[in-house]
Parts: C-alpha cells; structure tokens; sequence
C-alpha cells in the first residue's frame, strides 16, 4: 500500500512539474540549444515587463461606483530592452560553449485598450463604501519588430496581433472627499503568439559555426495581483501601488547550424516578480490624461550565456505608461 502512495506520488510530481528543454550537452546541436534556450529566459522578463504595466487601469484607485460605471483607457507600456546581437558570437560544433552575447538597447512599448465595468458599488459605510467589484477585460496589441542590424532579435507574431485578457477589481474603500479610493485588483495578460529568431554569424575560434535559433509559438503569459491607492484633487490626481507580477513562457526551440536544421526541443519558463509604482493625471473634462512610472525587481532567471556580461536575467527593469481615459465613474 505504502509502495503504492509513493508511485503516485512520484507521477503526480512528474506530471505536475513544468517541462524543461532537453538539450544535449555534447555534440553538433548542444550550443545552438543551450542558447536559445537562455534567449527564452533572457527576453521573457523584459516582454512581461511591458506586458504588465503597474496599474490594471490608469489612475484608478477604488471601484467604479456600481452598474452604469464604466472607464476606458488606451494606453501603452514600454522600456528600454536589451535585444541580443549575435554577430561574432558563433555556434560550437563540439558540445555548447558560453559566450558573451552583446546587446543593443531599443525601446519596446506594448499598446492596449483596458475596459473597466462597474458591477456593484459595495455597502455604505459613513462617507464612503467598501467590497464594490469592476470587471476588467484587455486587449493587448503587440506589432511584429525586424531589427535593422544583421545579427539581431526579430519578433514575427504568428496570426492575430491582438490578445484579450481579463480581471476583476474589488473595492476596499471608495474615494469620497475625504478619503482615497483603495482596491485590489488581479488581472490575467498574454502577448499573442510570436516566433523570435536571432542570427548567429560565426566567431573566429575553432569550432565555431553560423546559424540561427529560433523560438518557435513563443508565448508568454502572465498574472498578476496589485493593491492600488488613488485620489482627485479637482483638476489633477495621484495614485500609488504594489503588487506582484508572475510570467510563464513556453516555445518549440528551432536551431540551424552552418545551414543544417537540427531537432526541435520544447522548452517553458516560469518566474516571479514584486512590482511598484506611482501615477498621476491631469483632468481635461473629456478625457483625463495618464501617466505612470513603475519597477519590477526579484525573481530567479540565470543562463548558461551571458549577455553584455552578465548571466543574471532577471535584472530590476524600471518602465512608464502613459496613456487616456475616458468613461463615467470615479
């Protein structure tokens, strides 16, 4: 009995666990393999970044205010990425290799429409109420990217550029004029499918040969959970939050060296993230305009390779939102 509790247990673990890339740590595919893979875990902390943002809607702090509530925002999430160049790096025939992967900084901003729906405004309590819930529907635009310079990082989305998303919000306190509006909200964002490919010309050390790696049906998903703080002051606002951020990826990993293909190898990436962040907006009557500056920090993301020196992917990355709100409700 006891012999059979263990076996499942052990199944239950092995089916449970997420799939690692296996990739050969010997031979002509080793190299090819090994950096594609940390291409994964390099670039998918930076796209969530975007992804994410701070605020599930710009400058939001409470809930809407119940049925007939509703705001809009149009918006976009950007930062200063590290692409990878693979010019020079070269491909080892004779098992994988670490190299030093150089990279070129782009901005990379991530536009969406964020919809907020007022359900129910919550129970009274003195000048405000308190347990109101918006519901939160996204929908993420993201644009395929060709780099300019031979060597770079290339994003192809695959289908539809758009990718809805959704959540809820739950009021812990409404904003009167005596206190802010404060909630928390969870939200669930994903990037459509992309193909991320990256050139790799040969190096001059021995062994060393050209080719690409690829990210075959590249996609990242994320969730993440924030308590906001908000308040008007007439013509202007400012808000405030925390919360944290989780990525998961997942690709087929695609490798030709010196214009061999080689065997496909499915590979994921899981990682979690603290996120911060301030906001603030000016009231233009029609529309408020919104702006927002925030920071992720923590998490494990290591490589084999390292880029521009360093085999720490999961870097603390600062990024801003700007964007316009439209709607009735608070």
């Amino acid at each position: 009995m006891k012999y059979r509790v263990i076996v499942a247990g052990l199944l239950a673990t092995a089916i449970a666990a997420p799939m690692q890339a296996q990739c050969p740590t010997t031979g002509t595919t080793a190299d090819a393999c090994q950096k594609a893979v940390d291409l994964q875990n390099f670039m998918t902390p930076q796209l969530s970044t975007a992804l994410v943002g701070g605020n599930p809607t710009l400058g939001q702090g409470g809930t809407l205010g119940g049925l007939g509530h509703f705001s809009i925002d149009i918006r976009a999430s950007g930062f200063s990425a590290d692409l990878p160049q693979g010019n020079g790096v070269g491909l080892s025939v004779n098992g994988r290799q670490s190299s030093n992967i150089t990279t070129k900084s782009q901005l990379i901003g991530v536009p969406s429409v964020d919809a907020g729906i007022g359900l129910f405004r919550g129970f009274s309590l003195g000048v405000t109420h308190v347990g109101g819930v918006d519901a939160i529907v996204t929908m993420t635009y993201l644009p395929s990217l060709t780099n300019s310079s031979s060597g770079g990082t290339n994003f192809t989305v695959n289908g539809s550029n758009e990718k809805f998303g959704y959540g809820f919000r739950l009021g812990l306190l409404e904003e009167s004029a005596v206190t802010p509006g404060v909630s928390f909200a969870w939200t669930q964002r994903d990037l459509p499918s992309i193909s991320l490919s990256d050139s790799i010309s040969a190096s001059s050390s021995f062994g060393s040969a050209s080719g690409t790696i690829a990210l075959n049906n590249f996609q990242v998903n994320t969730s993440a959970w924030r308590i906001t703080a908000a308040k008007s002051f007439l013509i202007f606002g400012l808000s405030a939050g925390l919360g944290q951020d989780k990525y998961t990826a997942s690709s087929t990993i695609a490798t030709t060296v010196s214009g061999a293909a080689q065997p496909t190898v499915p590979d994921n990436f899981a990682m979690t993230r603290t996120n911060y962040f301030v906001g603030a907006y000016i009231n233009l009557f029609i529309f408020k305009l919104e702006g927002e500056y925030g920071q992720v920090s923590g998490g494990t993301a290591n490589g084999f390779n390292s880029f521009n020196g360093s085999t720490d992917y999961g870097k603390s990355r600062s990024y801003f939102t700007a964007g316009l709100r439209f709607g009735w409700g608070r």
